[in-house]
């Protein structure tokens, strides 16, 4: 198997096959989007690409593309960003040092690296040949950052993702939003998705915020537009809250 096609190969079993949606307009927070960028490296990221590929319409707001992308060269994503190559250039010096397949994992895990889903594929595909093993890595870097372009191409194609600006700020539901939800930015992001609902029916709030979000779904069905808010850890086989 040549490089090209072991770093292929290792970047897509990383990834789980997706389901089906509900036949509504999804309003994405920012670990969906976040997540569908970066997928085998994010913690969300099979839900998330589950969910922004559906055939339902993606929606978001300004404000939930500025905290993922800054002006361009900021945002969460830009730090991602650099963590991400941070590991990856750590991983290959560790099998320059000689190190094997299974002693990078190992530390790869036990520091909580994100490129761990790629390493452990790496390192079965590669398993005793740390020659090939540093090679299909480098290849496995190359491809996957490719794979991140191409999805923020994706991601920037408002026909894909259609973004919304909201000047109204909303007070009394903010009131009573800001009583009951600690986070300044989830509340911000609830009355984006609330804007959004006003003119287009069925909206459906995707987000993996558990603590914040989702333990105030009545709350917020209550006060908005929205016809339903749902958890991204309920989308395929459900998860622990986050």
């Amino acid at each position: 198997m040549s490089i090209w096609r072991c770093a292929s190969h290792a970047i897509s079993r990383a990834a789980s096959p997706g389901q089906g949606g509900g036949n509504l307009p999804y309003f994405l927070d920012s670990n969906v989007l976040i997540g569908y960028y970066f997928h085998v490296a994010d913690t969300w990221g099979t839900e998330a690409t589950d969910v922004f590929e559906d055939p339902e319409p993606n929606h978001s707001s300004t404000g939930v593309w500025a905290e993922c992308f800054g002006d361009g060269t900021g945002g969460r994503c830009h730090t991602i960003q650099q963590n991400l190559g941070r590991e990856f250039r750590r991983a290959i010096a560790h099998l320059k040092r000689a190190g094997s397949t299974e002693t990078l994992l190992a530390e790869a895990e036990s520091r909580g690296w994100k490129i761990v889903p790629l390493l452990g594929n790496v390192a079965e595909l590669c398993r005793g040949q740390p020659a090939a093993a540093q090679k299909t890595l480098l290849a496995v870097k190359e491809r996957y950052e490719e794979l991140c372009r191409q999805r923020r191409c994706v991601l920037e194609d408002r026909k894909v993702l259609a973004l919304h600006a909201r000047a109204e700020p909303y007070r009394e539901i903010w009131k009573r939003f800001s009583a009951a939800i600690e986070d300044y930015d989830d509340c911000e992001v609830l009355l984006d998705a609330h804007h959004v609902a006003a003119t287009i029916d069925g909206m459906v709030l995707y987000t993996g915020d558990y603590r914040h979000i989702i333990v105030n779904r009545e709350l917020i069905l209550s006060e908005t537009n929205l016809h339903d808010v749902r958890y991204l850890g309920d989308r395929i086989g459900g998860r622990p809250p986050a």
